[in-house]
Protein backbone atom coordinates (compact mmCIF):
# COMPACT_ATOMS: atom_id res chain seq x y z
CA UNK A 1 0.00 0.00 0.00
CA UNK A 2 1.47 3.38 -0.88
CA UNK A 3 2.33 5.44 2.29
CA UNK A 4 0.68 8.42 0.76
CA UNK A 5 -2.71 6.72 0.51
CA UNK A 6 -5.14 6.57 3.43
CA UNK A 7 -7.05 3.38 4.19
CA UNK A 8 -10.56 3.13 2.89
CA UNK A 9 -12.85 4.04 5.71
CA UNK A 10 -15.23 1.34 4.79
CA UNK A 11 -12.71 -1.48 4.53
CA UNK A 12 -11.45 -3.70 7.26
CA UNK A 13 -8.10 -3.18 9.03
CA UNK A 14 -5.17 -2.91 6.55
CA UNK A 15 -3.20 -6.08 5.81
CA UNK A 16 -0.28 -6.77 8.04
CA UNK A 17 3.11 -5.56 6.87
CA UNK A 18 6.40 -7.32 7.32
CA UNK A 19 7.86 -6.68 10.74
CA UNK A 20 10.80 -4.57 9.63
CA UNK A 21 8.54 -2.19 7.71
CA UNK A 22 5.69 -2.20 10.32
CA UNK A 23 7.81 -0.33 12.74
CA UNK A 24 8.68 2.25 10.13
CA UNK A 25 5.13 2.46 8.83
CA UNK A 26 3.68 3.06 12.30
CA UNK A 27 5.97 5.96 12.72
CA UNK A 28 4.91 7.31 9.35
CA UNK A 29 1.26 6.79 10.08
CA UNK A 30 1.64 8.67 13.27
CA UNK A 31 3.00 11.64 11.35
CA UNK A 32 0.30 11.41 8.74
CA UNK A 33 -2.41 11.32 11.37
CA UNK A 34 -1.02 14.43 12.85
CA UNK A 35 -0.73 16.19 9.47
CA UNK A 36 -2.69 14.93 6.52
CA UNK A 37 -5.28 12.42 7.71
CA UNK A 38 -7.01 14.39 10.50
CA UNK A 39 -10.37 14.16 8.79
CA UNK A 40 -10.34 10.43 9.06
CA UNK A 41 -10.28 10.64 12.87
CA UNK A 42 -13.37 12.87 13.03
CA UNK A 43 -11.56 16.14 13.81
CA UNK A 44 -12.16 19.04 11.38
CA UNK A 45 -9.15 20.06 9.40
CA UNK A 46 -7.16 22.88 10.80
CA UNK A 47 -8.33 22.29 14.43
CA UNK A 48 -5.99 20.88 17.11
CA UNK A 49 -6.45 17.40 18.42
CA UNK A 50 -7.42 16.78 22.05
CA UNK A 51 -3.85 15.87 22.88
CA UNK A 52 -2.55 19.06 21.29
CA UNK A 53 -5.13 21.13 23.21
CA UNK A 54 -4.13 19.50 26.49
CA UNK A 55 -0.50 20.21 25.75
CA UNK A 56 -1.34 23.80 25.01
CA UNK A 57 -3.23 24.14 28.25
CA UNK A 58 -0.27 22.78 30.15
CA UNK A 59 1.88 25.70 28.98
CA UNK A 60 1.51 28.58 31.52
CA UNK A 61 0.30 31.90 30.16
CA UNK A 62 2.25 35.09 30.98
CA UNK A 63 1.24 36.52 34.50
CA UNK A 64 -0.61 39.86 34.69
CA UNK A 65 0.65 42.58 37.18
CA UNK A 66 -1.56 42.93 40.32
CA UNK A 67 -3.68 46.09 40.54
CA UNK A 68 -2.29 48.36 43.34
CA UNK A 69 -4.67 48.74 46.32
CA UNK A 70 -5.44 52.15 47.80
CA UNK A 71 -4.19 52.98 51.29
CA UNK A 72 -6.49 51.75 54.05
CA UNK A 73 -6.90 54.52 56.64
CA UNK A 74 -8.31 54.02 60.16
CA UNK A 75 -9.17 56.81 62.60
CA UNK A 76 -9.66 56.81 66.37
CA UNK A 77 -12.13 57.98 67.55
CA UNK A 78 -14.39 56.59 64.84
CA UNK A 79 -16.59 58.76 62.70
CA UNK A 80 -19.64 60.20 64.54
CA UNK A 81 -18.24 59.21 67.95
CA UNK A 82 -19.60 61.11 70.96
CA UNK A 83 -18.24 61.70 74.44
CA UNK A 84 -14.63 61.33 73.30
CA UNK A 85 -12.23 61.86 76.19
CA UNK A 86 -10.37 65.13 75.44
CA UNK A 87 -7.31 63.79 77.21
CA UNK A 88 -6.97 60.89 74.78
CA UNK A 89 -5.14 61.61 71.49
CA UNK A 90 -6.68 61.40 68.05
CA UNK A 91 -4.80 58.80 65.96
CA UNK A 92 -4.86 58.37 62.14
CA UNK A 93 -3.16 55.27 60.64
CA UNK A 94 -2.54 54.34 57.00
CA UNK A 95 -1.92 50.71 55.97
CA UNK A 96 -0.55 50.10 52.48
CA UNK A 97 0.41 53.71 51.99
CA UNK A 98 1.51 56.94 53.65
CA UNK A 99 -0.34 59.92 55.06
CA UNK A 100 0.26 63.11 53.11
CA UNK A 101 -1.90 65.52 55.12
CA UNK A 102 -3.95 65.46 58.35
CA UNK A 103 -5.94 68.43 59.68
CA UNK A 104 -7.96 68.34 62.92
CA UNK A 105 -10.02 71.45 63.68
CA UNK A 106 -12.94 72.48 65.92
CA UNK A 107 -16.04 72.24 63.76
CA UNK A 108 -17.28 75.66 64.86
CA UNK A 109 -14.00 77.40 64.12
CA UNK A 110 -10.62 77.68 65.73
CA UNK A 111 -6.99 76.82 65.28
CA UNK A 112 -5.97 73.36 64.00
CA UNK A 113 -4.91 70.89 66.67
CA UNK A 114 -1.16 70.18 66.47
CA UNK A 115 0.04 66.66 65.85
CA UNK A 116 3.07 64.53 64.98
CA UNK A 117 3.66 62.23 62.00
CA UNK A 118 5.62 59.03 62.60
CA UNK A 119 8.96 58.51 60.85
CA UNK A 120 7.44 56.01 58.39
CA UNK A 121 4.68 58.47 57.49
CA UNK A 122 1.91 56.07 58.40
CA UNK A 123 0.66 57.34 61.79
CA UNK A 124 -0.44 60.83 62.85
CA UNK A 125 -1.13 61.54 66.55
CA UNK A 126 -2.55 64.73 68.06
CA UNK A 127 -0.30 66.31 70.68
CA UNK A 128 -2.62 68.77 72.46
CA UNK A 129 -5.51 68.27 74.86
CA UNK A 130 -8.82 68.87 73.16
CA UNK A 131 -11.57 71.13 74.47
CA UNK A 132 -14.54 69.67 76.32
CA UNK A 133 -18.06 69.78 74.88
CA UNK A 134 -16.75 70.56 71.38
CA UNK A 135 -17.39 69.04 67.93
CA UNK A 136 -14.29 68.35 65.82
CA UNK A 137 -13.69 67.62 62.15
CA UNK A 138 -10.81 65.52 60.81
CA UNK A 139 -9.57 65.68 57.21
CA UNK A 140 -6.87 63.35 55.87
CA UNK A 141 -5.07 62.48 52.65
CA UNK A 142 -3.01 59.39 51.90
CA UNK A 143 -1.03 58.07 48.92
CA UNK A 144 -0.18 54.58 47.66
CA UNK A 145 0.61 52.86 44.38
CA UNK A 146 -3.06 53.17 43.49
CA UNK A 147 -2.89 56.94 43.80
CA UNK A 148 -4.16 59.45 46.37
CA UNK A 149 -7.16 58.96 48.66
CA UNK A 150 -8.91 61.39 51.00
CA UNK A 151 -11.39 61.16 53.82
CA UNK A 152 -13.16 63.05 56.60
CA UNK A 153 -14.68 62.18 59.94
CA UNK A 154 -16.27 64.00 62.84
CA UNK A 155 -16.69 63.45 66.58
CA UNK A 156 -17.68 65.28 69.76
CA UNK A 157 -15.82 65.43 73.07
CA UNK A 158 -17.20 64.85 76.57
CA UNK A 159 -20.16 67.06 77.35
CA UNK A 160 -20.05 69.67 80.10
CA UNK A 161 -22.46 67.60 82.20
CA UNK A 162 -19.83 64.87 82.39
CA UNK A 163 -16.88 67.03 83.43
CA UNK A 164 -15.29 66.68 86.88
CA UNK A 165 -13.17 69.27 88.65
CA UNK A 166 -11.49 69.22 92.05
CA UNK A 167 -10.52 71.64 94.81
CA UNK A 168 -7.66 71.39 97.30
CA UNK A 169 -7.71 73.03 100.74
CA UNK A 170 -4.29 74.68 100.51
CA UNK A 171 -3.30 77.73 98.47
CA UNK A 172 -0.24 77.88 96.29
CA UNK A 173 2.64 79.45 98.18
CA UNK A 174 0.84 79.31 101.54
CA UNK A 175 2.48 78.53 104.88
CA UNK A 176 0.73 75.99 107.12
CA UNK A 177 1.23 74.14 110.36
CA UNK A 178 2.83 70.72 110.50
CA UNK A 179 -0.55 69.08 111.11
CA UNK A 180 -2.20 70.31 107.90
CA UNK A 181 -4.42 67.63 106.36
CA UNK A 182 -4.89 67.64 102.57
CA UNK A 183 -8.48 67.50 101.42
CA UNK A 184 -9.61 67.00 97.80
CA UNK A 185 -13.24 67.86 96.98
CA UNK A 186 -14.67 66.67 93.65
CA UNK A 187 -17.59 68.23 91.81
CA UNK A 188 -19.05 64.80 90.98
CA UNK A 189 -19.14 61.44 92.79
CA UNK A 190 -16.03 59.31 92.32
CA UNK A 191 -16.47 55.59 91.66
CA UNK A 192 -12.89 54.80 90.59
CA UNK A 193 -11.36 55.79 93.91
CA UNK A 194 -8.19 53.74 93.54
CA UNK A 195 -7.41 55.37 90.19
CA UNK A 196 -7.86 58.81 91.74
CA UNK A 197 -5.48 57.95 94.58
CA UNK A 198 -2.92 56.72 92.07
CA UNK A 199 -3.20 60.06 90.27
CA UNK A 200 -2.08 61.96 93.40
CA UNK A 201 1.60 62.67 94.05
CA UNK A 202 2.92 64.26 97.27
CA UNK A 203 6.58 65.27 97.44
CA UNK A 204 8.52 66.87 100.29
CA UNK A 205 7.51 67.58 103.85
CA UNK A 206 9.94 64.93 105.05
CA UNK A 207 8.80 62.46 102.38
CA UNK A 208 6.89 60.47 104.95
CA UNK A 209 4.60 57.73 103.70
CA UNK A 210 0.94 58.62 103.95
CA UNK A 211 -2.55 57.28 103.35
CA UNK A 212 -5.93 58.31 101.96
CA UNK A 213 -9.30 58.29 103.68
CA UNK A 214 -12.59 58.83 101.81
CA UNK A 215 -15.20 60.69 103.82
CA UNK A 216 -17.74 60.52 100.97
CA UNK A 217 -17.82 59.86 97.24
CA UNK A 218 -16.74 63.46 96.68
CA UNK A 219 -14.25 64.05 99.53
CA UNK A 220 -10.93 62.33 100.16
CA UNK A 221 -8.14 63.34 102.53
CA UNK A 222 -4.45 62.57 102.66
CA UNK A 223 -2.07 62.77 105.60
CA UNK A 224 1.43 61.44 106.25
CA UNK A 225 2.00 58.81 108.92
CA UNK A 226 3.65 61.52 111.03
CA UNK A 227 3.17 65.25 110.88
CA UNK A 228 4.99 67.17 108.17
CA UNK A 229 8.56 68.17 108.87
CA UNK A 230 8.75 71.79 110.11
CA UNK A 231 10.06 74.43 107.69
CA UNK A 232 9.73 72.15 104.67
CA UNK A 233 8.32 72.42 101.16
CA UNK A 234 5.48 70.20 99.95
CA UNK A 235 4.21 69.84 96.38
CA UNK A 236 0.87 68.16 95.70
CA UNK A 237 -0.21 67.09 92.21
CA UNK A 238 -3.44 65.53 90.97
CA UNK A 239 -3.38 64.25 87.37
CA UNK A 240 -7.12 64.63 86.88
CA UNK A 241 -7.30 65.78 83.25
CA UNK A 242 -8.79 63.00 81.15
CA UNK A 243 -9.12 60.66 84.13
CA UNK A 244 -12.26 58.54 84.08
CA UNK A 245 -13.56 58.74 87.66
CA UNK A 246 -16.52 56.46 86.90
CA UNK A 247 -20.12 56.81 85.75
CA UNK A 248 -18.89 58.37 82.51
CA UNK A 249 -17.36 61.34 84.34
CA UNK A 250 -14.00 62.67 83.15
CA UNK A 251 -11.61 65.06 84.89
CA UNK A 252 -11.27 68.41 83.13
CA UNK A 253 -8.04 69.79 84.64
CA UNK A 254 -4.86 68.91 86.49
CA UNK A 255 -4.24 70.30 89.96
CA UNK A 256 -0.92 71.33 91.46
CA UNK A 257 -0.13 73.20 94.68
CA UNK A 258 3.11 73.96 96.47
CA UNK A 259 3.10 75.11 100.08
CA UNK A 260 5.44 75.12 103.04
CA UNK A 261 5.32 74.46 106.76
CA UNK A 262 6.51 76.86 109.41
CA UNK A 263 7.92 76.23 112.86
CA UNK A 264 6.59 73.27 114.83
CA UNK A 265 3.67 74.47 116.99
CA UNK A 266 1.58 72.41 119.38
CA UNK A 267 -0.86 73.38 122.12
CA UNK A 268 -2.28 71.14 124.85
CA UNK A 269 -5.44 72.14 126.71
CA UNK A 270 -5.80 70.25 129.99
CA UNK A 271 -9.20 70.33 131.64
CA UNK A 272 -7.75 69.12 134.95
CA UNK A 273 -5.52 72.17 135.31
CA UNK A 274 -7.67 74.49 133.17
CA UNK A 275 -4.56 75.59 131.28
CA UNK A 276 -3.30 75.81 127.70
CA UNK A 277 0.41 75.10 127.23
CA UNK A 278 1.98 76.13 123.93
CA UNK A 279 5.15 74.54 122.48
CA UNK A 280 7.29 76.09 119.73
CA UNK A 281 9.89 73.82 118.12
CA UNK A 282 9.60 71.38 121.00
CA UNK A 283 10.07 73.98 123.76
CA UNK A 284 7.38 75.31 126.09
CA UNK A 285 6.73 78.89 125.01
CA UNK A 286 3.76 80.03 127.13
CA UNK A 287 1.09 78.73 129.54
CA UNK A 288 -2.30 80.43 129.97
CA UNK A 289 -5.40 79.84 132.13
CA UNK A 290 -8.53 78.84 130.18
CA UNK A 291 -12.18 78.02 130.50
CA UNK A 292 -13.74 75.18 128.57
CA UNK A 293 -17.27 74.00 127.75
CA UNK A 294 -19.72 73.84 130.60
CA UNK A 295 -21.36 70.53 131.63
CA UNK A 296 -24.19 71.06 129.14
CA UNK A 297 -21.79 71.99 126.33
CA UNK A 298 -18.58 70.08 127.09
CA UNK A 299 -15.53 70.51 124.88
CA UNK A 300 -14.69 67.56 122.66
CA UNK A 301 -11.32 65.90 123.15
CA UNK A 302 -8.51 64.82 120.85
CA UNK A 303 -6.20 66.51 118.39
CA UNK A 304 -7.84 69.28 116.41
CA UNK A 305 -6.25 71.16 113.54
CA UNK A 306 -6.68 74.93 113.33
CA UNK A 307 -8.90 75.46 110.29
CA UNK A 308 -8.95 79.24 110.00
CA UNK A 309 -8.11 82.36 112.00
CA UNK A 310 -9.45 85.89 112.24
CA UNK A 311 -8.83 88.94 114.46
CA UNK A 312 -12.61 89.35 114.82
CA UNK A 313 -15.42 86.86 114.38
CA UNK A 314 -19.18 87.30 114.88
CA UNK A 315 -20.64 84.83 117.39
CA UNK A 316 -24.40 84.27 117.34
CA UNK A 317 -26.41 81.95 119.58
CA UNK A 318 -28.65 81.10 116.63
CA UNK A 319 -25.73 79.19 115.07
CA UNK A 320 -26.21 76.69 117.93
CA UNK A 321 -29.99 76.56 117.32
CA UNK A 322 -30.55 78.55 120.51
CA UNK A 323 -33.54 80.88 120.79
CA UNK A 324 -34.10 83.89 123.06
CA UNK A 325 -35.30 82.66 126.46
CA UNK A 326 -33.16 79.51 126.31
CA UNK A 327 -30.99 79.27 129.45
CA UNK A 328 -27.93 78.98 127.19
CA UNK A 329 -28.83 81.95 125.03
CA UNK A 330 -26.23 84.70 124.71
CA UNK A 331 -26.22 88.05 123.00
CA UNK A 332 -24.46 88.34 119.64
CA UNK A 333 -20.89 89.57 120.04
CA UNK A 334 -17.62 89.94 118.16
CA UNK A 335 -15.02 87.53 119.53
CA UNK A 336 -11.38 88.61 119.33
CA UNK A 337 -8.35 86.67 118.06
CA UNK A 338 -10.25 83.62 116.93
CA UNK A 339 -8.83 80.26 115.81
CA UNK A 340 -11.42 77.71 114.56
CA UNK A 341 -10.99 74.07 115.72
CA UNK A 342 -14.13 72.36 114.39
CA UNK A 343 -16.64 72.98 111.64
CA UNK A 344 -19.46 72.79 114.20
CA UNK A 345 -18.16 75.78 116.14
CA UNK A 346 -15.36 75.12 118.64
CA UNK A 347 -12.80 77.94 118.73
CA UNK A 348 -9.91 79.26 120.71
CA UNK A 349 -10.71 82.92 121.38
CA UNK A 350 -10.55 85.72 123.88
CA UNK A 351 -13.07 85.04 126.66
CA UNK A 352 -15.91 87.45 127.33
CA UNK A 353 -15.38 89.92 130.18
CA UNK A 354 -17.89 87.97 132.30
CA UNK A 355 -15.69 84.83 132.02
CA UNK A 356 -12.39 86.48 132.95
CA UNK A 357 -12.77 85.85 136.72
CA UNK A 358 -13.14 82.06 136.24
CA UNK A 359 -10.25 81.45 133.83
CA UNK A 360 -8.23 78.54 135.20
CA UNK A 361 -11.02 77.78 137.67
CA UNK A 362 -14.32 76.77 136.00
CA UNK A 363 -15.84 75.91 132.66
CA UNK A 364 -18.49 78.31 131.41
CA UNK A 365 -18.24 78.30 127.60
CA UNK A 366 -20.31 76.59 124.92
CA UNK A 367 -17.42 74.25 124.06
CA UNK A 368 -14.82 76.83 123.09
CA UNK A 369 -11.44 77.43 124.71
CA UNK A 370 -11.76 80.87 126.30
CA UNK A 371 -8.45 82.64 127.02
CA UNK A 372 -7.16 85.89 128.46
CA UNK A 373 -6.49 88.58 125.83
CA UNK A 374 -2.74 87.95 125.68
CA UNK A 375 -3.28 84.17 125.36
CA UNK A 376 -5.79 84.42 122.51
CA UNK A 377 -3.51 86.90 120.74
CA UNK A 378 -0.51 84.58 121.14
CA UNK A 379 -2.33 81.66 119.54
CA UNK A 380 -3.69 83.89 116.78
CA UNK A 381 -0.35 85.56 115.98
CA UNK A 382 2.12 82.69 116.49
CA UNK A 383 0.08 79.63 115.51
CA UNK A 384 -1.40 79.23 112.03
CA UNK A 385 -3.90 77.01 110.15
CA UNK A 386 -2.56 73.47 110.16
CA UNK A 387 -1.19 73.64 113.71
CA UNK A 388 -2.62 71.21 116.24
CA UNK A 389 -4.45 72.01 119.48
CA UNK A 390 -5.16 68.95 121.63
CA UNK A 391 -7.83 68.91 124.34
CA UNK A 392 -7.68 66.30 127.11
CA UNK A 393 -9.52 65.43 130.30
CA UNK A 394 -13.05 66.68 129.66
CA UNK A 395 -14.55 63.19 129.81
CA UNK A 396 -16.24 63.85 126.46
CA UNK A 397 -15.56 61.92 123.23
CA UNK A 398 -13.50 63.23 120.37
CA UNK A 399 -15.06 65.31 117.64
CA UNK A 400 -15.97 63.34 114.54
CA UNK A 401 -12.90 63.35 112.30
CA UNK A 402 -14.80 65.14 109.52
CA UNK A 403 -16.00 67.84 111.95
CA UNK A 404 -12.91 69.79 111.08
CA UNK A 405 -9.67 67.85 110.65
CA UNK A 406 -9.66 65.24 113.39
CA UNK A 407 -7.60 62.90 111.23
CA UNK A 408 -4.66 62.75 113.65
CA UNK A 409 -6.88 60.88 116.12
CA UNK A 410 -6.93 57.91 113.72
CA UNK A 411 -3.93 55.53 113.83
CA UNK A 412 -2.25 55.45 110.44
CA UNK A 413 -2.79 51.69 110.16
CA UNK A 414 -6.58 52.31 110.31
CA UNK A 415 -6.65 55.56 108.36
CA UNK A 416 -7.67 54.07 105.00
CA UNK A 417 -10.47 52.01 106.58
CA UNK A 418 -13.55 54.22 106.44
CA UNK A 419 -15.43 51.75 108.63
CA UNK A 420 -12.94 52.04 111.50
CA UNK A 421 -14.30 54.11 114.39
CA UNK A 422 -12.37 55.68 117.21
CA UNK A 423 -13.49 57.50 120.33
CA UNK A 424 -16.04 59.78 118.75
Amino acid sequence: MPLSSCPDPGSSAPPALPAPRRLFALGAVTVLLATGCAQASGTPAGEPTAAASAAARAVPSPSRPATPAPAEVTVAPTDAAVEHNPGEPVVVRADGGELTDVVLVPALGGEPVPGELSADGRTWTSTAVLAFDTPYELHWSAASGAGPTTGTSAFTTVLADHEVDARLNVVDGGVYGTGQVLEFTFSEPVANKEQVEEAVTVDGGGDRAGAFRWYSDTVVRYRPAEKWAPRSEITVSLKLLGLDVGHGMVGNHDLRRSFSTGAEHYARVDNETKTLTAWVDGEVARTFPVTLGNPDWPSTTGQKVIMEQAPQYLFQASSLDLQPGDPHWYDTFWASNVSRLTASGEFVHQALPSAMPVLGVANVSHGCVGMPPEGAKFIHDVFRPGDVVEVVGTGYPQADPDDGYGDWNIPIEHYADEEWKGNW
